[in-house]
């Protein structure tokens, strides 16, 4: 069996979160003409391992947590879904992914190996939006996720998308210096962002002098001059312009170093539609904050 360890107290969270949602969603639209649909871009196991280290003062021994995952807790909602689309390139992580569907006979699932971008696009292009509603997973491993698939998510007008984004690897994959910056993770961001803006953004030639730094003969380095906040306004930003609607991002850990940025957001720009969508997400959210 495929051990999955990852996460801490606040992957806790981000999955109640969704648990949360995607009962609503079942429960407001079961008596709809709709299909309803979920679709895990990065579904792993379906489970997650913690381990819980020993306190010896506690005298308490090392233990091992096994707890349920997205693909889990989507099929697990009070009321189903009508299909569910497992995503998952890892051979091994898919398989026990399987034998975990095993119990859930009544389900109408389907398994995707392949990359999650090249299957979401597939999945955006081949159903009849005008007879499906969805909600999508996004919790990438990394900065995985182009926008090229987000724009093929949005063309829909039939999914919302909770997306986690991963802030520390946006900022880690821009250098502080400019110059210092690989150019294939340059272009790791333009497909990230679908835009080459964001350089524009992060860096900055304003700086005072006792910041610059000068190359020998002269050249300034462009340095990095943005905080933390200012990456995850420009994220919002950049989904602001695709979706219809993109909620205020949960910041996660919500102590500590903020790791990431939990985005949801809605594709379907007919104002009843958002007002559904947007008032049960904001309250799940707040509850978090």
């Amino acid at each position: 069996m495929t051990e999955h360890y990852f996460g801490g107290a606040w992957t806790e969270i981000k999955l109640d979160i969704l648990e949360k949602y995607l009962n609503f969603f079942t429960t407001a639209l079961k008596n709809q003409s709709f299909d309803l649909v979920y679709i895990d871009a990065f579904a792993g196991t379906g489970e997650r391992y913690q381990i819980i280290p020993e306190a010896p003062l506690l005298d308490e021994k090392e233990q091992k947590l096994i707890l349920d995952g997205s693909a889990i807790k989507a099929l697990s909602t009070k009321v189903p879904f009508d299909i569910y689309y497992f995503i998952e390139k890892n051979k091994k992580r898919l398989t026990r992914l399987k034998e975990i569907a095993e119990n859930y006979p009544d389900r109408n699932i389907c398994f995707s190996p392949k990359d999650a971008n090249e299957e979401i696009i597939n999945i955006c292009q081949t159903l009849n939006w005008r007879k499906y509603r969805a909600v999508m997973f996004l919790d990438p491993y990394g900065l995985d996720v182009d926008w090229d698939t987000l724009q093929a998510i949005q063309r829909t007008k039939a999914i919302d998308v909770w997306y986690l984004f991963s802030l520390s690897g946006f900022y880690r994959q821009a250098a502080t210096k400019l110059a210092s910056m690989e150019k294939y993770k340059i272009e790791k961001i333009n497909k990230l962002l679908g835009t080459e803006d964001w350089i524009n953004y992060i860096y900055s030639n304003n700086q005072s002098k006792d910041q610059m730094e000068m190359f020998s003969k002269g050249e300034i380095i462009i340095i990095k001059n943005i905080t933390v906040d200012g990456f995850e306004s420009y994220i919002k930003s950049r989904l602001k312009s695709l979706f219809p609607y993109v909620s205020k991002p949960l910041a996660l850990p919500n102590t500590g170093a903020q790791l990431y940025s939990l985005f949801f957001c809605v594709s379907n720009p007919n104002a009843n539609a958002i007002k559904l969508a947007k008032k049960p997400s904001n309250y799940i959210l707040k509850m978090y904050e």
